[in-house]
Parts: structure tokens; sequence; C-alpha cells
């Protein structure tokens, strides 16, 4: 009897370690409270439980088409700061604040899910019963923050700079964990910057599912800041040599657009040939001393909201002047040679000012819409988050909205 109430014993304590469990197959992650909705595209949840792993492929075989992301985006860290502005395109796509509990050996966090058109408002309010989607969401945050005040985000960036495709492995036989879901996967363990660094060090963060939901033919994988409050880091990808490092992390960096910062001379203007978001990226830099809390993070962060990038009266905007330091119409815009034909730019300046004043109008009604029909397409800043990784709190607003943001803390 006793050396089975020592087996038992022993047994209990066993259990009672076990770090990072996965709920049971089959379950889905229907333990966690109800979503909440706070205004037109935005929700809120919290997940008690959820599985350490997602197969992205379970949406693409049921038919939702959107499972990979493409999106403009803009981040900047100064200080204890964080802002980050997820651009996408306009439309009824739920934006949902994530908040996960500190369980199963997990630190708790917050951060936000977006830019899936398919999980519009119309599919929120009818109340979700999927399983796979149910799981799909804690996973898929595209910037959060941990209790410790470990902040990640990820940007897209064209992988035809890189000349080599995608990375499809960093670390080849570790433990493999998709571009998507390292946010989760980071925020669930680290309690610092620099431990988040050696995290990645021994994973293999492998391709964002290039064969599904078409982004193989559009050229786009992702690359990352990753901050605390003393310090931050990007991290990029490159396949380019065989046998060379895949993984390349760049410290001090607290500035992220949508091309490789390890290929581009902000100093000498050299950029790569597919460069997107320069004028993002120089609007932030030139500002970036005008930061010192939450509120002129916000101000910083609303000037290179996406639709800025259209306005005619925007001192960054292609406007007059081709050639002024906000725009990448600059002669110096690439190191290589660049695609695209400048002159025919100028060429045609009255028809493409045209075209841009009916973009604006054209947004300016669609914003007006709660179901945001968008037949053309056009791209809106869909989220704008501000982290205070001291005080570790995050405010939110969404599409342009920015008389009303959304206040949480950790």
């Amino acid at each position: 009897m006793k050396n089975v109430l020592t087996m038992l014993f022993s047994l209990v304590i066993a259990l009672s370690i076990v770090v990072f469990t996965d709920i049971a197959e089959g379950e889905t992650a229907a333990r966690h409270s109800n979503f909440k909705k706070l205004a037109n595209q935005l929700y809120e949840v919290t997940y008690d439980e959820y599985k350490t792993d997602f197969d992205m492929k379970k949406l693409a075989d049921k038919g939702f088409s959107n499972v990979t992301f493409l999106g403009g985006c803009s981040a900047a860290k100064k200080g204890q700061f964080l802002g980050r502005n997820l651009d996408f395109i306009a439309g009824d796509a739920a934006e949902i604040v994530v908040r996960t509990t500190n369980k199963n050996g997990r630190y708790a966090t917050i951060g936000v899910f977006g830019g899936m058109l398919w999980l519009n408002s119309e599919m929120m309010d009818a109340g979700l019963t999927d399983a796979d989607v149910l799981e799909f969401i804690p996973h898929f945050i595209v910037d959060g923050m941990n209790e410790k005040g470990v902040a990640v985000e990820f940007n897209v960036v064209n992988t035809l700079d890189t000349g080599a495709g995608f990375t499809l492995h960093t670390n080849p036989g570790k433990k493999e964990v998709s571009q998507y879901f390292l946010p989760r996967y980071l925020l669930d363990r680290a309690a610092s910057a620099d431990e988040a660094i050696e995290i990645l060090k021994n994973i293999d963060v492998v391709s964002p599912n290039p064969d599904i939901g078409g982004i193989k033919a559009s050229n786009h994988e992702l690359h990352f800041m990753i901050c605390d409050k003393d310090k931050s880091y990007v991290v990029e990808l490159n396949n380019s040599k065989p046998e060379g490092e895949k993984l390349i992390v760049m410290p001090g960096e607290n500035i992220l657009t949508n091309y490789y910062l390890h290929l581009s001379d902000y100093e000498k203007g050299i950029y790569p040939d597919y460069s997107i978001g320069i004028e993002r990226y120089r609007k932030l830099k030139d500002n970036f001393d005008t930061v010192n809390s939450v509120e002129t993070m916000k101000k910083l962060m609303q000037s290179v909201k996406y639709t800025n990038v259209n306005r005619l009266d925007g001192e960054f905007a292609p406007g007059a002047n081709f050639d002024n330091p906000y725009t990448c119409f600059s002669e110096q815009f690439s190191s290589g040679n660049n695609p695209i034909n400048y002159s025919n730019y100028r060429k045609h300046f009255q028809e493409i000012m045209a075209d841009m004043k009916r973009t604006e109008e054209e947004l300016k009604e669609i914003l007006k819409d709660p179901k945001m029909k968008n037949p053309k397409a056009h791209w809106v800043t869909s989220h704008n988050t501000v982290y205070d990784l001291k005080n570790k709190t995050m405010t939110v607003a969404i599409y342009e909205r920015f008389d009303k943001y959304y206040n949480y803390s950790l």
C-alpha cells in the first residue's frame, strides 16, 4: 500500500510540473470567455487554454482562402514605447483583442488578431462554432506583449529582394514554428528580448505555408521586431545562400516597415529593389525623437497611417515635388536595377494625382460603411496599437478611428 501511495504521489507531482501542455485531442478552445463586441469590427476574447501548435492547412482545406497574410505595416520602438500599424485592405475583417492567461507554464499575454477578411463581423456576431477557427485565433496575433514586458510584431517583406524566395527553414531538425505563429511562441515563453532571441536560435522558423492561400505567387514572407523596455531587435530571414546564416539578428534597430533592413543603408539612401514603405520609414526616422509617452507614440504612428500615403497634401506624399525627402521617387531609391521607371510617373503626373484624389474620396465613403464594401481593394490602417513595455499597457484603435482608443493592462 505504501508503495502504491508513493507511486500516486509521484504521479501527481509529475503532472503538476508539466509545462506547455496541450488540451485534449478533439477539444476546441471553447474554455475561454465569450467574445465581447466593443465596436464595429472590434472584439475582445480571453483564452485560458489552447493547443501548443496549429496547422493552418486545416483552414485552407475548409475553404478559408485568406489564411495567409499580406500587409504593409509600420513599427517604431522608442524607450518603453512600441507603436505598430497594421495596414490592410479596408473591409469587414474583424480585429480581435486576444488575452491569454499565465497557465501551463505560459506567460499571460495581450495582443491583436487581424488581417483575415473571411473572419468578418457577420461571422463574429453570429457566434463562432468552428473548432479550427477558434483554435486559430490565439495563434495569429500580429502584435502582442507578455506580462514580462516583452513585445513581438511582424511585417511583410518581399523575398524577391534576396533572390532566393522563401526561407523554408532556419534550423532544420529543431522544433518547427511557422513564421506567422512566432509572436505567440515567443510571448508564451520569453522573459526578456534577449531570451526571445536565444529561443529563436534554438528553433526552426519555417516558411508561412507557401503552398496555400496564394502566398507562393506573392513572394512575401515576414520579418520581426522583438523588444522589451531596454532593448530592441529586428530579425530577418535570408535564404539566399545555401550554407549561409538564415537568421539575421540586428540589435538596436527600432524602426520597421516592409523591406529588408539588412540589405539597406538608410544614410546612403540605398534600399532593395522591391522596397515598400520607404516613405513611412523616413517619416518615422525623422520624427522619432518626438516620442516620450503613449500619446506622442500615437501621434507618430498616426502620421504614417496608410491613407496618408495617398494624401495630396501630406508632406511625405508624392506631391508636386517627386524628389521630396519622404518619397521613394528619389533617384537614389535603389542600389540595383529597380524595375520601376520613375520617369514614367513624372510623365503621367496629372493622371496619377487625379487617381489619388478619387481613391481618397472613395476611402472616405468606404470607412463610413459598417460593412466596408470595397470593390477596388483600397488599403487602410486596420489597427494601431501602442504598448507601454514598462507599465504593461496596450491601447488600440481600429480603421483609423483615432478618436477612440481602447485601453488594456496586464
